[in-house]
């Protein structure tokens, strides 16, 4: 993946935390984060670039009003939930139980498929440690073959700290949920979004992608 800091602007190495959406069913990790951009006025740094994306561009997302910014598909930005973190080899995290957070049961690190992702990551994998991906699952695969159960644990076999957010939601419109997933975030960064003076209660600013989320309306000249 390509990373181009913005002309004009800097990017410090040890920068700490970096939020990243996770794909999923729903699409409620890209709306929090979009939230969170929005209500944080965070500035533009970075472009990235990689294959597997489209290439497109359009206006700018986050608003509150268009001004004719062009976006990019991958932009860096300066700036009753379940999660697993890396501090300890259960996912377990003292200080996010303080929080009141709840540990993801289904975590289980000795389980066939989270030792098949840990194998392969830390590159020991055996012929005894393939996992045949077409047999049928069980309840306990479900976790371990979502996109964030690969990312959390290749970053946790790189030693990097690593805290995964999860949010049970339904298909279709998260908007709502992806305030309470926002609002665990801040949780995280020790953030208070009645501090951010947007134009929602809560604190919160709306981004301006948020009203073309499921398109325009069409064009009933063609009916």
């Amino acid at each position: 993946m390509g990373f181009v800091v913005e002309a004009g602007k800097s990017f410090s190495s040890d920068c700490p935390t970096l939020l990243l959406p996770g794909l999923s069913i729903g699409n409620v990790s890209q709306l929090a984060i979009d939230l969170l951009i929005s209500s944080l006025r965070a500035k533009r740094i970075a472009y990235l670039d990689e294959p597997s994306v489209l290439p497109c561009v359009g206006n700018d997302a986050y608003g509150p009003l268009s001004e004719g910014d062009l976006a990019l598909p991958l932009e860096g930005f300066f700036m009753q939930i379940y999660y697993i973190s890396s501090v300890n080899d259960d996912g377990n995290d003292e200080n996010f139980e303080r929080l009141g957070w709840k540990r993801l049961e289904e975590y289980k690190p000795l389980e066939r498929r989270w030792k098949y992702l840990s194998h392969l990551a830390e590159g020991n994998l055996s012929h005894d440690g393939f996992v045949d991906l077409d047999s049928e699952l069980v309840d306990d695969d479900y976790y371990a073959g979502l996109p964030l159960a690969a990312l959390f644990v290749f970053c946790k076999a790189k030693g990097v700290k690593v805290t995964c957010l999860l949010c049970y939601c339904s298909e279709g419109d998260n908007m709502q949920d992806s305030f309470q997933l926002a609002e665990a975030a801040c949780q995280l960064l020790g953030l208070n979004p009645e501090n951010f003076h947007g134009n929602e209660p809560g604190g919160w600013a709306i981004p301006l992608s948020w009203k073309t989320v499921y398109g325009p309306p069409p064009d009933m000249s063609i009916f």
